[in-house]
């Protein structure tokens, strides 16, 4: 008996190769608020209640926050969200 054969995945496409590797502006005021308070993306990350991996895609701007982790980020880091997600 063989195995089936996987289909290859299908990559997107780009209308050009110098977007391809574009990710969202970084979030310096984020990354100094959480340093600010001494904080790691693990600690920030439980406090609010999602992933180390989220608060660092935040950081990094390849997602933007859902309305409960922007209110949370909001209470703990004291300071407005629309100082912090600048660019939404």
């Amino acid at each position: 008996m063989t195995k089936p054969k996987r289909k290859k995945k299908k990559q997107k496409q780009f209308p050009c190769n110098e977007f391809r590797n574009l990710k969202g502006s970084k979030r310096e005021r984020l990354i100094a608020e959480r340093k600010a308070k001494g904080l790691t993306q693990t600690q920030l990350g439980k406090l609010v209640g999602c992933s180390a991996s989220m608060i660092s895609s935040l950081e990094l701007g390849k997602v933007n926050p859902s309305v409960e982790i922007s209110i949370q980020l909001e209470e703990i880091l004291s300071i407005p969200s629309f100082e912090l997600f600048s660019d939404l």
